[in-house]
């Protein structure tokens, strides 16, 4: 019997769909074997190329959600909230006493250009925030603690992405939240989560000299970077159901195998703000 021919050619089509994902996986894996030596480096040294590379994924976030959202990745509206968003990044950068005058000045700025272009506000403020919440957490993170703790933050992510990925594409089952992510497994978000609390403690045990409260002891190390964990994969939801409702994959394509910027940074959304807090208490 011809295989080909009596399933319409359904052989070849499940090789080809068999050979892109490979090839979509070697591009993610070079990718990622590129930026990540980089990324390491910049976080590790701080200094202007820290605030530099967190204006710059500001920007770009911006400019990937109005995009998403307004189908205008380039726009008034766009390089209004990113002129803003750089002042803040700026200001908190120098401890401005003049941080929540421009604040304020930015939300109604943001106000003023959303109205004049007939854009709606909420989708536009919400974007500031989701730009600026997580870069400002970043900025202040490394400014308090070092970037040790940036790394460590960064880490417990990607082992969370990284983990979660093989043990769904390996194990499967239920899914998570198929009206949203219907990639997502409960295997994937235990698996992932397992993987973190491992490479995240490890980390933090050798980096226990560094004088950071979260690596002190090792119930919270372990506590914390399985909770953080966690929350990254609320960020990657909430990134997901803004793509669904506004019928994107990605928000992006800038990374090669990876989409956008937002599709990789999505899990700090909550995470950062979560450590900066947390780590202010510990250490209080």
């Amino acid at each position: 019997m011809n295989i080909t021919k009596e399933t319409g050619g359904m052989v070849p089509d499940i090789e080809n769909k068999n050979l892109a994902k490979k090839n979509n996986l070697l591009t993610r894996v070079f990718s990622a074997l590129v930026m990540l030596p980089l990324a390491i480096f910049i976080i590790l040294n701080g200094g202007m190329a820290f605030l530099i590379l967190i204006s710059f994924l500001t920007v770009m976030i911006l400019s990937e959600w109005n995009g998403i959202c307004e189908k205008s990745p380039i726009s008034w509206l766009v390089a209004v909230q990113a002129l803003c968003a750089i002042l803040l990044i700026y200001q908190l950068n120098i401890e401005s006493p003049y941080f929540w005058i421009s604040f304020i000045s930015s939300l109604i700025s943001i106000l003023a250009i959303a109205l004049l272009l007939k854009v709606k506000l909420i989708w536009a403020l919400t974007g500031f925030f989701y730009a600026v919440i997580p870069s400002a957490s970043f900025l202040l993170i490394e400014k308090q603690f070092g970037g040790v703790l940036v790394l460590w933050m960064m880490i417990v992510i990607w082992s969370m992405d990284t983990g979660a990925y093989f043990a769904g594409k390996n194990i499967g089952g239920p899914k998570m939240s198929p009206k949203i992510s219907p990639n997502k497994t409960w295997s994937g978000l235990i698996g992932g989560t397992i993987t973190a609390i491992l490479i995240g403690g490890i980390y933090g045990f050798y980096m226990q000299d560094q004088n950071i409260a979260l690596f002190s002891n090792a119930t919270i190390l372990l506590l914390f970077s399985g909770l953080f964990a966690l929350l990254s994969q609320v960020g990657d939801l909430a990134e997901s159901a803004v793509k669904r409702k506004f019928s994107v994959k990605d928000s992006g394509s800038i990374i090669p195998g990876h989409g956008g910027v937002m599709d990789r940074v999505d899990g700090v959304l909550f995470v950062a703000p979560a450590v900066l807090i947390v780590s202010n208490v510990l250490y209080a």
